[in-house]
């Protein structure tokens, strides 16, 4: 195939076209310069370098692109239209670019049939150029929406692209944007790093790998994306990406500050239309929304696109039941679209739709079987469809086969316990059955939050559907999962209480502060990093409280936010009273902004709340930040404590104990409260125990129990140490703590019957001994019988009769259980 010349560039040079106040140069060199402007979105520069050129097809080519760029479709596609009829570098591209335009302004015939013909005739080809092949791509690309291998073809030809021409940024950034549309964030980065590699400052690659940061929850997201539109001004996808973390932040004004500015650059950027939307939506105008609805319309026929949009906004906003209505009507509009159909199939099966959600996914999935969301939630489905439910009064709790009866032996009561406590305090009921799906892998879970593995949250609440990891789906101490239940639960009030329009940190804060008023230890607790970080001024004051959530800037400012809200919900009812907060959460149900919610429920201004409850905080943290007063770093994690435990165990190692013992001593002075696995407190329990003083041990294991709920090993210890020395009450407390750690140990089960049954807890020896028969022991007869003995002991005849058959059954020739059957028949 002859290769056409540069017969375009060959006449801009003649011209002397310059670009950016450069002198004539190679058309390489000028083409790289032209494409760097127009991936900043600096319109002006390519216009006046080509001013007067139209005629020419290259240059006709990149004022298409930049009339692309500010929203002029009718424009591109007439400057296209010539470029694609004259012979040059840029014909097959700017007929690739048309077919484009055609799909964007919902052509969708006419598009695809440019597209085939494109294909067939590059195809036909012996060899192609650069230019050509990232055209190639392109058509693959619009022909995958109806045949969707198309889109590895599309993969191909971008990565052919490369091959021949390195310096062809395009096609690195159409290969990124392409893999980032299917949800493949890894191989999307990498694409987005070559391209900056090859192109340093280009904002489109560091907007696309914001995207992927977004996308991967990274905490500098904000300040990546906030780069690309510095870099990028004048493109209205990166400022569209900032007004969407606005929104997501409910920072309703600033979001739609930036999506009108988006919207100015390019009039037909439906997801700043969706943002500008949404916001409306949010604050209860409808009127305002028909108004969007109709100018997106005008540009854009059945625009399915922008009510999935929307539905993402909302579903982000927690409002999953609207979210599904608005991607319902992007599905009446565009019935074959995946990424409507996913919206609205992910929706309803966060609203419990399960049935309904999947025939969703699965049509977005036969669309296009490359979408990795789709097919992850699809298999979950699948491993969901094996899951059993075991269901109490109000509750339906959803898990693994092998684990499920275990699991709702220990949870059933506790919810129910939970729902009376949260509907007496919240004067409110959530819709029952509340179902509860626990996961016995974390990234089953994952899936089904965000349709991806790698989430590191614990549990999440769709209102009454909640969702949470089961304690076999991590490390043993790595999180309380009926402290977890406890929070997701309590989302279900506060959501369903505002009609889901309760800000994300409020509600957050809430479910951490009724974690702790359910059970001694369980919630978080004042830490030397959050201490560190208000003695150094670093904690956001409550009018912004939810950037800690959604627009974190470091690692730990999330964990930080949860802990700080849920004091804000402390200081509410200790200076107000608990009418406070539900008034607040009433004034959210009306669509009040934070400021109005803030009055309504203290009486305050926004900004005295900030002050009054910065004073509060100080006061009721006075003696732990005492703790960390004389540190010389008090907001880089306290290096001289974590200094002073690694020589304790540095020295415990060595056996010189006396010194290990001054050494954590010296440590646990400086910050008594704390109680993680590597605390000063856990290290001088062991000594203790090891030098045979019990009741030191124990001291030092109470204070580390009741401030973290999630050391197993020191509930554990604290049980056997108690036994000996004869307390068997705050022995079977400290193993019932550790049944919420991990509830997966026989013996452990065995011992606290066995200790219920001693002090006289006979409940509690049911409950015990029932998870000992559902753990499946070796002894399965003995388990039957010591059930049934539990059963009889606490007047339940009839269970200790079924039980004690079910040993029989087992062992035939069993005399104890022989004996106990008898004897509940009357000695007959």
């Amino acid at each position: 195939m002859k290769i056409p010349g540069l017969v375009g560039w060959s006449a801009l040079m003649v011209a002397g076209v310059t670009c950016a106040g450069q002198e004539s140069q190679d058309p390489a060199q000028l083409r790289r310069r032209l494409s760097r402007a127009l991936d900043r979105g600096d319109v002006v520069a390519v216009e006046r370098a080509l001013s007067g050129r139209e005629a020419d097809p290259t240059a006709g080519y990149f004022l298409a692109e930049a009339a692309v760029l500010r929203g002029r479709p009718a424009r591109a596609d007439s400057l296209l239209g010539r470029v694609a009829a004259v012979a040059g570098p840029f014909q097959a591209l700017a007929a690739a670019r048309r077919a484009e335009l055609q799909l964007g302004g919902g052509r969708m015939t006419e598009a695809r049939a440019s597209a085939d013909r494109l294909a067939r005739a590059l195809e036909a080809r012996t060899t192609n150029p650069a230019l050509d092949w990232l055209a190639l791509g392109v058509a693959y690309q619009i022909l995958g929406a109806s045949s969707p291998a198309q889109f590895k073809n599309a993969l191909a030809a971008f990565d052919r692209a490369v091959a021949v021409d390195s310096s062809l940024i395009e096609a690195n950034l159409r290969l990124g944007e392409l893999l980032l549309g299917k949800y493949n964030a890894p191989d999307a980065k990498a694409a987005f790093a070559e391209a900056l590699r090859r192109d340093p400052g280009n904002a489109r690659a560091e907007l696309g790998l914001a995207e992927v940061a977004l996308f991967e929850g990274r905490p500098d997201t904000y300040t990546m994306v906030e780069k690309a539109v510095k870099d990028g001004p004048g493109l209205a996808r990166a400022g569209t990406v900032l007004a969407r973390m606005d929104l997501d932040a409910e920072l309703f004004d600033s979001a739609m500050a930036r999506a009108d500015r988006a919207i100015g650059l390019d009039s037909t950027a439906e997801r700043a239309w969706a943002v500008r939307g949404a916001v409306f939506l949010l604050r209860g105008d409808t009127v305002g929304f028909r108004q969007v609805e109709h100018q997106v319309g005008a540009h854009r026929p059945a625009p399915g696109g922008f009510y999935a949009e929307i539905a993402e906004a909302l579903g982000r906003q927690r409002q999953y039941a609207a979210a599904a209505r608005f991607a319902a009507e992007g599905v009446a509009l565009a019935p074959d679209d995946p990424e409507v159909l996913t919206a609205l199939g992910t929706n309803l099966l966060r609203v419990g739709r399960i049935d309904s959600g999947r025939a969703m996914v699965e049509r977005a999935f036969a669309r296009d079987p490359y979408h990795v969301w789709n097919k992850n939630t699809l298999d979950l489905l699948d491993q969901l469809a094996t899951y059993r439910t075991v269901s109490t009064a109000r509750f339906q709790m959803v898990g693994a086969p092998e684990e499920i009866d275990l699991l709702a032996l220990h949870l059933g009561p506790l919810l129910e316990r939970a729902y009376d406590s949260l509907a007496a305090r919240y004067r409110y009921r959530p819709p029952t059955p509340v179902r509860i799906e626990l996961y016995h892998h974390h990234a089953d879970f994952s899936v089904r939050t965000v349709g991806l593995a790698g989430l590191g949250a614990l549990g999440v609440s769709f209102g009454s559907v909640l969702a949470m990891d089961a304690p076999s789906a991590r490390d043993v101490g790595a999180f309380n999962w009926g402290s977890t239940a406890w929070h997701e639960l309590t989302h279900a009030f506060t959501l369903g209480m505002t009609d889901h329009q309760v800000p994300r940190w409020l509600s957050e804060g809430l479910s951490v502060l009724e974690e702790r008023r359910a059970r001694a230890g369980w919630g978080a607790h004042a830490n030397p990093l959050f201490l560190a970080a208000l003695k150094g001024n670093q904690l956001n004051p409550v009018s912004r409280l939810n950037d800690g959530f959604v627009r974190p800037r470091r690692a730990h400012d999330v964990s930080l936010a949860y802990y700080q809200a849920s004091l804000l919900g402390e200081y509410l009812e200790s200076t107000f009273g608990f009418e406070s907060v539900l008034k607040l959460l009433a004034a959210y149900r009306t669509g009040a902004a934070t400021p109005a919610a803030f009055q309504a429920g203290t009486g305050l201004p926004m900004a005295e709340v900030d002050r009054r409850f910065d004073l509060w905080l100080r006061a009721r943290l006075a003696e732990p930040m005492k703790s960390v007063a004389a540190l010389r770093d008090s907001t880089m994690g306290l290096g001289e404590l974590q200094m002073m435990i690694e020589s304790g165990k540095r020295l415990k190692a060595a056996k010189q104990i006396d010194q290990a013992v001054a050494a954590f001593e010296r440590a646990d002075r400086m910050f008594p409260a704390m109680a993680d696995p590597e605390s000063p407190a856990w290290f001088l329990a062991e000594i203790y125990r090891e030098r045979g003083n019990l009741p030191r041990a124990i001291e030092y294991l109470a204070r580390v129990t009741k401030l973290n709920d999630s050391h197993y090993r020191a509930n554990r210890l604290e049980a056997e140490l108690r036994v000996k020395q004869g307390d068997d009450r705050g022995a079977l407390a400290a193993l019932d703590r550790a049944v919420w750690i991990s509830p997966y140990d026989v013996g452990m089960n065995q011992d606290a019957a066995a200790l219920a049954t001693t002090i006289g807890a006979v409940a509690e020896a049911v409950r015990f001994r029932q998870a000992v028969v559902a753990l499946n022991p070796s002894d399965r007869a003995g388990a039957l019988y010591q059930l049934a003995v539990a059963y009889r002991n606490a007047g339940d005849r009839a269970g200790a009769r079924r039980e004690v058959l079910r040993a029989l059954e087992v062992a035939p020739s069993f005399e104890k259980a022989q004996m106990l059957l008898l004897e509940l028949r009357g000695g007959r």
